[in-house]
């Protein structure tokens, strides 16, 4: 699909149409549409996500009913966008302790796990380590399948079955007779469907028990300390559950009893007291799903673009060292400072996007203009963004094909200010894949910290090359193709080895 799109571009310019198995598409190159269509929105906008029919389907068939509402759309989506979104897309920056405590472990091993032993290929570890950590913001700790002496086996066929439902999904959109045709690929999805949501709604379950016990004793001892507090106001102002409170109290302002030092997502959920225990139980599929699957296809391809350019691997190596000088990434402050490496996660997305496209759809018609043409667009039509047209531009970027972080740079994006390369460039809807509006992945700014969190650990700790330097991303003799299956994905993915920085 990227090379359909560039070439659609070259040939026929900013704008065209397309018919994907008879789904009219508009398609646009200048990000500055969407501004115009997601002004139109609404109240209930409509979801990439509710395009994906297998999983909504899926969602139906099994009676999932509060999982299917996340892919929906109108007052319910908004209710469960509500209940859901202020403890993982709001208060994300909280999970970067355990983000962290998970990375490093991750790191430990690499080296062991992928190059000494063999015992895991780089896209396999890259998958588990999405599952640690988001397990870790979910569950307040990590399951270490990163490690192969500690994974436990129901973890590992959970990261497995997750990612082939995932990749039989892009089939199944590309060849929906497949399905109508009850062929052997839709069946194996619901194979691996069921093993992935029998496995997360188990352990989610599990740990909302877990939870409610937590929170259950919690209030027991807050009633005897009331008690105590009645009779001696003095001697209870230094009690434990005081001091407690003032270092975990993580969701505003209402403390949140844990078994960890920062409550787990799990746990606040069940002290915000919106959802049944059932209904958090069964939202740990999708969520495990689409918070492992999604931030393992961005990571595949960024760990590449390093592999493929060592001498950016190691002047980010040492821009991480000089800013980090070891230390692991637990604040909002240090991200932020890693201003390099937010530079090649940058230019990552825009020369190997995990999708050649950002779509959307309004259920009301709308007329948008672009240069000096205005387009009308039915209610209910497919508008997207093309995201291998002007950022793979030369018109308006340089040597679009090659691997340059420093176009990035603060004194790069100043210097273009106001000319056509600011709006190929620097505009909001090329910086991430993870969309933007009231439809933003609810995941998206835990998925950013894990992912920063877990490059600056490992890139100060490893030197990550290909084991054949020939299937780089430039090299004209690779092997692999980037392949569409739900996103794109280099297959087959070039094996890797990590080397210790400092032995």
């Amino acid at each position: 699909m990227c090379e359909v799109h560039e070439s659609m571009y070259k040939e026929f310019g900013e704008v065209y149409g397309m018919s994907l198995m008879g789904d009219d598409e508009f398609i646009f190159s200048d990000p500055r549409v969407l501004d115009q269509i997601l002004r139109k929105e609404g109240k209930f906008p409509i979801g990439g996500a509710e395009a994906v029919t297998t999983f909504s389907e899926y969602y139906k068939e099994n009676d999932m009913d509060y999982a299917l509402t996340s892919l929906q759309r109108g007052p319910e989506w908004k209710e469960w966008r509500s209940d859901v979104n202020p403890d993982l897309y709001v208060l994300w920056a909280s999970y970067l302790p355990v983000i962290a405590t998970t990375c490093a472990e991750i790191s430990k091993v690499a080296g062991k796990e992928v190059t000494e032993t063999k015992n895991l290929h780089i896209s396999d570890f890259l998958s588990r380590a999405a599952f640690d950590m988001f397990s870790a913001v979910l569950y307040g700790e990590s399951p270490e399948t990163t490690n192969t002496e500690k994974a436990a086996p129901e973890d590992i066929e959970f990261v497995k079955a997750t990612k082939k439902a995932f990749d039989i999904t892009g089939t199944l959109m590309t060849n929906p007779m497949e399905k109508i045709m009850g062929s052997d690929l839709y069946k194996d999805f619901v194979v691996n469907m069921d093993k992935t949501v029998s496995v997360a709604s188990e352990r989610g379950m599990e740990r909302v028990k877990r939870a409610v016990n937590t929170k259950a004793k919690h209030e027991s001892k807050e009633e005897t300390l009331s008690a105590s507090k009645d009779e001696d106001q003095e001697s209870s102002s230094g009690c434990p559950i005081t001091a407690i409170k003032e270092k975990v109290g993580l969701n505003r302002d209402k403390f949140i009893p844990s078994e960890y030092e920062n409550p787990s997502y799990i746990e606040r959920l069940v002290n915000r007291e919106n959802l049944s225990n059932e209904e958090i139980a069964e939202a740990q599929a999708p969520l495990l799903m689409a918070g492992v699957d999604t931030t393992a296809y961005v990571m595949s391809w960024f760990y590449l673009n390093m592999a493929s350019n060592p001498d950016v691997q190691t002047k980010l190596a040492k821009h991480l060292k000089e800013t980090l000088n070891g230390a692991d990434v637990t604040t909002v402050e240090q991200m932020e400072s890693l201003t390099y490496l937010k530079a090649c996660f940058r230019e990552s997305h825009r020369l190997t996007p995990n999708a050649p496209m950002t779509i959307k759809t309004l259920e009301e018609d709308i007329t948008v203009v672009t240069g000096d043409k205005s387009y009308f667009i039915p209610a209910g039509q497919r508008t997207a963004l093309n995201l291998r047209g002007l950022p793979m531009d030369p018109k308006y970027v340089e040597n679009p094909h090659e691997f340059v972080p420093e176009r990035f740079s603060a004194e790069a994006v100043a210097a273009r200010k106001g000319t056509p390369s600011e709006i190929a460039l620097d505009h909001p809807y090329m910086n991430d894949p993870f969309g933007r509006g009231k439809r933003r992945c609810l995941g998206a700014n835990v998925a950013i910290a894990e992912m920063t969190v877990l490059a600056a650990r490992l890139l100060q700790d490893w030197e990550i090359s290909l084991v054949d330097s020939g299937e780089a991303v430039q090299s004209p003799t690779r092997k692999w193709k980037s392949k569409q299956k739900l996103m794109l994905i280099a297959d087959p993915y070039p094996a890797m080895k990590f080397t210790p920085r400092n032995p």
